[in-house]
């Protein structure tokens, strides 16, 4: 009988033991979070209900609550692996800053999230938006200037992707580099700066078997974290530092946006919140053939609407499909969460066109709705001024959307002034490009750039020359529209394609055998395009004709274009001479309501007088250069 009981005993033993595993088990099959997205939001928002992208594990079944009444849980959705949850957060108006738990419950378990409700920046001194009277300066963070050597290698990074000597690794700029030349761009006299995007991106290099391997994500346009910064460049705080500093000395920053793709190693390519989150999967996808005039036309077939729309920039850029409700709301919170996380006054939205118009508008009105005064331009890469005109906002095209996008890059203008200041094109093609004019509701909101990341350096092209570039640099200066230039143009840096149009700002970097930033690290050449650039930069500033005029043609033809900027308070007109000799115009000024014994005085190069005779003025033009001249 004792040994039937002692068999018992050990039953029971084993049996109480197998059940205690068995909870253990149960427990360690509960909820786990591992990310929240976004992970803080503002009370008084015009989104007052964010919807939140958890991932995590076993969420199947899960149910979601608030354990403070400031915060309501509603519409709670699991993906089909149980491994992301969408939900509805409502903040109460009268919520105060602080962190709030959320409760996450399944069958097997439990689990608790922290959601941040912050305090709002202040208005006043951010979200300030970009106009006429700006010039921008794009900045490929990586490339300008290290600050700040212990970012340089990132715990597991391995040591090759950091390699000066290598045009597609890390080179090491970073924000801190930034704020430490905020001064030089103060003195240069830009007023706002466009940042290359600051996601994190993935940190290793890719050796594949392609001429441009090894490479890396210096750039920035492969998000491995939408709600993280490179920590290459520094931090969240380390971003705000340089915003605040800029914006201190009246300069503005725009960040760069991607909506339109993620990068290869982002965590959703292998587990995607949604089975419809992409277009394809990373095995099975299309290519976009770029076969982009079809967005434009009204008879274009769907197969190739849907390939410039659904196709893929690259093998390694998976596209993000902005029709699905939840990725369309997932993006526009980001890019209202960097507005207000960090302040900054503008946003340069990559690739915009292969995204749907639609979700173009939906993000503008957004952005607009929260940052009345936050600014906006897409880049749509197209030489046709029909083409990025059909998406500027202001207007509906042939589908009847409005995008209300602020502005876009005036790639075709561009395109006409390199081919002119390089001599393979009359001067007169600047004015006849500028025809087109008539297809923009307002002309005036276009970003007019010099150059950027993805273009050779003027000095790199076919036929260049020093006048040449200046001579670009100065129209793009005085002509309608917004401004931008591009690190090292006011150098003369020199690049060829994609990556050699991104080398590092001389003086820059720690072993630099000199320092471009500084007038005494320049050569005479690049000194004298710095203060010819500051001097049209401060023209500009000092002359509000330039900034917001209309432009009324004067005279034109193969080598020279002249050219009328005038508002209310005043006129200037600007002279373009081409030619290696000197030149005489005589242009009609009665048509712009000059009247006869006005003087007309050069404000820039060698003094010079005219007075208007006959409704009638004569301007000495010096060969290879241009002059503004003021109405006296």
């Amino acid at each position: 009988m004792k040994r039937v009981w002692s068999k018992l005993r050990v039953f029971v033993l084993l049996a109480l033991l197998s059940t205690s595993l068995a909870n253990i088990t149960a427990a360690s099959d509960g909820p786990t979070v591992t990310r929240v997205e976004p992970p803080s939001w503002w009370a008084k928002h015009s989104i007052r209900t964010v919807r939140l992208l958890v991932r995590g594990t076993n969420l199947t079944g899960a149910r979601v609550r608030s354990s403070k009444p400031q915060l309501v849980v509603s519409d709670v959705r699991v993906n089909s692996t149980g491994t992301y949850l969408f939900l509805n957060v409502t903040i109460n108006s009268q919520t105060t800053p602080g962190r709030y738990p959320l409760l996450i419950q399944t069958s097997d378990g439990s689990t608790t999230f922290q959601f941040v409700v912050s305090q709002p920046l202040n208005a006043t001194t951010s979200f300030r938006g970009i106009d006429n009277d700006d010039v921008i300066y794009l900045i490929m963070t990586d490339r300008f200037a290290d600050g700040d050597a212990s970012n340089n290698q990132p715990p597991g990074a391995p040591a090759s992707a950091l390699d000066r000597n290598n045009p597609r690794a890390f080179h090491g700029g970073d924000f801190r580099g930034i704020i430490d030349k905020l001064l030089y761009l103060k003195e240069l006299g830009v007023t706002a700066i466009w940042l290359t995007p600051w996601y994190d991106n993935w940190n290793g290099i890719n050796n594949c078997d392609k001429p441009w391997c090894p490479m890396t994500y210096y750039h920035g346009y492969h998000a491995i974290d939408y709600y993280a910064v490179e920590d290459r460049f520094g931090d969240l705080q380390t971003l705000r530092e340089l915003i605040e500093k800029a914006h201190a000395l009246g300069i503005k920053v725009i960040q760069d946006q991607v909506a339109n793709h993620v990068g290869s190693q982002h965590p959703w390519v292998s587990n995607p919140p949604l089975d419809n989150w992409f277009h394809g999967t990373l095995q099975n996808h299309e290519r976009n053939r770029f076969q982009n005039s079809v967005l434009l036309s009204p008879h274009s077939n769907r197969r190739e609407i849907r390939n410039v729309l659904d196709g893929w920039f690259s093998d390694d850029l998976p596209d993000m499909n902005q029709e699905e409700p939840e990725v369309a709301r997932y993006e526009i919170q980001n890019s209202l969460w960097w507005v207000g996380a960090s302040g900054i006054d503008g946003i340069r939205q990559d690739t915009i066109q292969y995204m749907p118009r639609t979700f173009i508008r939906q993000l503008s009105d957004a952005l607009h709705r929260q940052y009345p005064r936050l600014w906006m331009v897409g880049e749509v890469f197209e030489r046709d001024a029909a083409h990025t005109a059909f998406f500027i906002g202001g207007h509906e095209g042939w589908d009847g959307i409005d995008t209300r996008l602020d502005s876009v890059f005036d790639f075709s203008l561009w395109n006409v002034s390199l081919s002119v200041f390089s001599n393979k094109s009359p001067v007169s093609a600047l004015r006849d490009q500028l025809k087109y004019d008539a297809l923009y509701p307002q002309a005036s909101r276009v970003t007019v750039l010099a150059n950027n990341h993805d273009t050779r350096r003027f000095m790199s092209l076919e036929g260049a020359s020093f006048e040449g570039a200046k001579l670009h640099l100065a129209f793009i200066m005085s002509v309608r529209g917004i401004p931008q230039l591009y690190a090292g143009e006011e150098i003369v840096m020199e690049g060829e394609d994609d990556p050699d149009n991104r080398r590092d700002f001389p003086g820059g970097f720690p072993g630099d055998r000199r320092n471009a930033f500084l007038a005494s690290g320049r050569t005479p050449r690049e000194q004298e395009m710095w203060k010819w650039t500051r001097d049209w930069i401060k023209l500009r500033r000092e002359h509000s004709a330039i900034r917001q005029g209309r432009l009324i043609d004067l005279f034109y033809d193969k080598d020279s274009y002249v050219y009328a900027r005038q508002d209310a308070r005043q006129t200037v007109i600007v002279a373009i001479n081409r030619q290696s000799d000197e030149k005489r115009i005589t242009v009609r000024v009665d048509s712009i309501g000059l009247k006869d014994g006005v003087r007309l005085k050069s404000l820039t190069g060698v003094e010079s007088v005219s007075v208007v005779a006959n409704g009638e003025a004569t301007l000495n033009l010096l060969p290879m250069t241009a002059v503004a001249f003021k109405v006296f």
